[in-house]
């Protein structure tokens, strides 16, 4: 594998003039320039991007943490936030902490080891003190959505109360008026704004309407088993609002199990918009929380941060949207919605 010293050599220049010409930094003659850039072909030379990290104690990584891999929302998110950055000319550094608050301080000394420019926080095991932490040692943070305290750094947000008021408001519509509520764990702000959702959108069409909040994890056996009980039990609903796509999806299965007609007999609506969401039978009503915008808006939000250092950090709110497909509606509609 040939070294920039052996570009220099062959070049019969400095390494220094070579670093210069890769670099577009400094002057050379035309000739020197074609003639070390058809020894760099010739080579098949590629800079090393570690030793330049090394050098310069600055990497073109940005981190992206993030809690699961199981919940399809997250790997879907990852897709969208790289693409964005590889447009940009950056990598990410995907750390997975599982939620673990020994996986997060793994990753936060990686982070600062690998000279990483920027981070990309969804995490609920993240705390203040890292962010500041980070940002002490030059890299800049942005947090979504997940961040469980207030900081003075960039943010992305959802309004996730917003988001639960439509999906509940269309069961209503639809004529449901026993409407479950499948959340995710109690604890998680996200769960809760949810959960505030599910309450405003009933107490505003009635208030003497039943309501049932079921606490679950955010993944498909939890929707699946919460479902199966509910329905062993013999609790009469017509509706289910979920926290997420994959609790919908294990909702949808316990209910088709039971012989339920979807949506004759019991109305679904997740949240998340995954792309599977959009391929079962019945295909899924849902939240789209706008992933392929909060990618792009992720990556341009840190690139503004990195290229104007005086720039202030934003808090950016996005408004989630209502997506209308079979598992609510007796209206057939096209899968690609």
């Amino acid at each position: 594998m040939a070294t920039i010293r052996d570009v220099a050599k062959t070049a019969g220049v400095s390494v220094a003039t070579v670093s210069r010409i890769i670099n577009n930094k400094g002057e050379a003659s035309p000739e020197t320039i074609a003639r070390v850039q058809q020894v760099i072909q010739k080579l098949h030379y590629r800079p090393n991007s570690i030793a330049k990290s090394l050098s310069k104690r600055r990497s073109n990584l940005i981190a992206l943490l993030i809690p699961t891999l199981k919940n399809p929302f997250f790997p879907e998110l990852v897709r969208e936030i790289e693409a964005s950055a590889n447009q940009k000319g950056y990598h990410i550094f995907l750390c997975n902490t599982d939620d673990d608050r020994n996986k997060v301080k793994y990753y936060l000394d990686s982070i600062l080891s690998h000279y990483a420019c920027a981070a990309i926080i969804n995490s609920l095991y993240v705390e203040s003190k890292d962010l500041e932490m980070l940002e002490s040692h030059g890299i800049l943070t942005l947090t979504i959505d997940r961040a469980q305290f207030n900081h003075p750094y960039s943010a992305i947000s959802v309004d996730h109360k917003t988001g639960a008021s439509k999906a509940v408001s269309h069961l209503l519509d639809q004529g449901c008026r026993k409407i479950i509520h499948l959340s995710g764990p109690k604890d998680q702000m996200s769960s809760i704004d949810r959960l505030s959702g599910y309450q405003e959108a009933l107490n505003a069409f009635n208030p003497d309407l039943p309501q049932k909040v079921i606490y679950a994890n955010f993944d498909l056996f939890s929707g699946y088993q919460s479902i199966q009980s509910l329905i062993q039990s013999s609790f009469l609903f017509d509706g289910i609002f979920c926290s997420n796509d994959a609790l919908a999806l294990g909702a949808m299965r316990a209910c088709l199990e039971a012989g339920f007609k979807i949506p004759d007999q019991v109305k679904i609506v997740g949240y998340d918009n995954i792309l599977f969401s959009r391929y079962v039978t019945p295909s899924l009503s849902t939240i789209s929380q706008h992933m392929k915008e909060m990618g792009t808006l992720a990556i341009t939000e840190i690139i503004s941060l990195m290229q104007q250092p005086n720039a202030k950090p934003r808090k950016i709110r996005i408004q989630p949207n209502l997506v209308i497909r079979e598992s609510s509606t007796q209206l057939r509609r096209n899968h690609h919605e």
